[in-house]
């Protein structure tokens, strides 16, 4: 498929569009449940009897977890015949709260089971499933191959029993599969190989040939790009994306340079008006801390003139919820 220019588009498979058209739609549903049946089964070769054989879709956009704005959704929510709620959620860029994020929300959601008068027997375990484009843990290998799924659960620090089994969090981490020096050996491996575009398109007619869901995903994305809709669709998603990232960027760079000129300035003119070397070195070093500081302000008034929520405002400037709020 070409754009108006004949240049060939190459999807990005992580992008919100063309995930959740392979994963979140009625028709394509073998697909999630092969996907999650891998994820469950990558850690536990005798886990056999966690497998799902259907799931029904949560409607994201009534729940009450997804009704304030605010609140991030995720790509794919699914409830499978045993009652168990999967989240899946694709991470592209590096958060620094997304684990807590991550807690908070699987959290929220088990929450919500219960309404009055239920009782706790009916909560029925939260799976997390996050595809990360980034490394969330540091790893531990000293030589050979990373392991870049990881399980997370609420274990006894003595003995590992598994008692508490409401939340489980499964994180794959794409970097860690692309340093590989093998080439895919599980069910897990070829389908995120696919997703992350890993060892490029021969590699990818590779996979086809000895796994059919591979090779359906290939022939789904075929006809994505016929779509003109849904390719439309996609690529004002991306062109969106990159303006708010370069906005972000831009509105964050100016603040710090507006406010490490106008604090480099006054530190340098109030050392030297002190006449001698430690009083200007003093009003630099404190000159370049309130730059600095100014440059967070700078950032805050930017991004509140965007739009941008508070909490994501906090992220990246540094500042508390008051500073942030005075600024209003």
């Amino acid at each position: 498929m070409a754009d108006d220019k004949g240049e060939l588009i190459h999807l990005d498979r992580l992008s919100d569009r063309f995930f959740k058209y392979l994963f979140a739609r009625e028709d394509h549903k073998d697909l999630l449940i092969a996907f999650l049946n891998e994820v469950l089964l990558d850690l536990e070769p005798d886990g056999i009897a966690r497998q799902i054989e259907d799931v029904v879709y949560g409607d994201r956009e009534s729940s009450p977890l997804y009704r304030d704005a605010k609140l991030p959704r995720f790509d794919v929510i699914a409830t499978a015949e045993d009652g168990r709620v999967f989240h899946v959620e694709v991470q592209v860029a590096k958060d620094q709260y997304f684990l807590a994020r991550t807690l908070y929300y699987s959290a929220m959601t088990y929450f919500l089971q219960l309404g009055e008068g239920d009782e706790y027997g009916a909560l029925a375990p939260v799976i997390f499933v996050g595809l990360l484009n980034f490394e969330a843990f540091s790893s531990d290998a000293k030589c050979g191959d990373e392991d870049y799924h990881s399980l997370h659960r609420i274990l006894d620090v003595r003995d590992h029993r598994w008692e508490m089994k409401g939340m489980e969090f499964h994180f794959l981490e794409l970097p860690k599969l692309r340093r590989r020096k093998v080439g895919p050996r599980t069910g897990l491996d070829r389908l995120l190989s696919y997703l992350g575009n890993i060892g490029g398109e021969r590699a990818m007619q590779e996979l086809a040939q000895t796994d059919s869901r591979v090779e359906r995903m290939m022939q789904l994305e075929s006809l994505f790009k016929k779509d003109r809709t849904l390719l439309r669709d996609y690529l004002i998603a991306k062109r969106d994306q990159a303006d708010y990232e370069n906005s972000f960027k831009q509105a964050r760079s100016d603040g710090f340079a507006e406010g490490h000129a106008e604090g480099h300035a006054e530190g340098h003119a109030e050392g030297h008006a002190e006449g001698h070397a430690e009083g200007h070195a003093e009003g630099h070093v404190e000159g370049e801390a309130r730059g600095i500081q100014l440059g967070k302000f700078e950032t805050a008034q930017n991004l509140l003139r965007m739009g941008l929520d508070v909490a994501k405002i906090i992220e990246a400037t540094g500042l508390t919820l008051e500073e942030v709020n005075s600024l209003k």
